[in-house]
């Protein structure tokens, strides 16, 4: 070709079998093979990130008995805080959700703890804590409430919904 407007020749090698075969291969066809890895790899790690914290939500759903996650209101957290001004002793909140109600009993005083089953919740909560300036009175446990004792409490605060009855 002259001029040089063409494409490079490639250079072919004749194998054992008869068949012509490129000695190498062009650089355009290694970007695209490196473009495809990344991209699989970066819909990989995304559905695994989504599984991962999707999970510990969705797990409850496919109980026998559901018991959802709904956070406490700032005025059931002043209720139980109120109900709590002349106690003394521990406390544990079983069912412990994202620890708004430890926290705030931890901040009234009491040595305070809670049990929750959805581990991302009982990470929130520890930070939550750490951030408010409680995580050495407040403590947070991943554990179903069916197999946790609480004999060593003095005070006990659970929030029900009608499917625990």
């Amino acid at each position: 070709m002259e001029g040089g407007g063409g494409a490079s020749p490639e250079i072919l090698e004749e194998s054992h079998s008869g068949c012509v075969l490129p000695t190498s291969l062009g650089a355009n066809s290694l970007k695209k093979s490196s473009w495809g890895f990344l991209f699989t790899g970066i819909i990989g790690g995304t559905l695994v990130a989504v599984y991962a914290v999707a999970t510990p939500f969705l797990t409850p759903a496919l109980r026998k008995i559901c018991l959802p996650f709904v956070p406490a209101t700032t005025k059931q957290i002043e209720n139980v805080v109120k109900m709590l001004h002349c106690r003394r002793g521990s406390l544990v909140d079983i069912g412990s959700g994202d620890g708004r109600i430890v926290i705030a009993a931890a901040k009234a005083g009491f040595t305070a703890v809670g049990y929750e089953l959805n581990p991302w919740l009982v990470w929130y909560s520890r930070y939550c804590a750490w951030r408010e300036g409680v995580h050495g009175s407040a403590k947070f446990y991943i554990s179903d409430l069916w197999k946790v004792t609480f004999s060593q409490y003095s005070n006990v605060i659970i929030f029900g919904v009608p499917q625990m009855a």
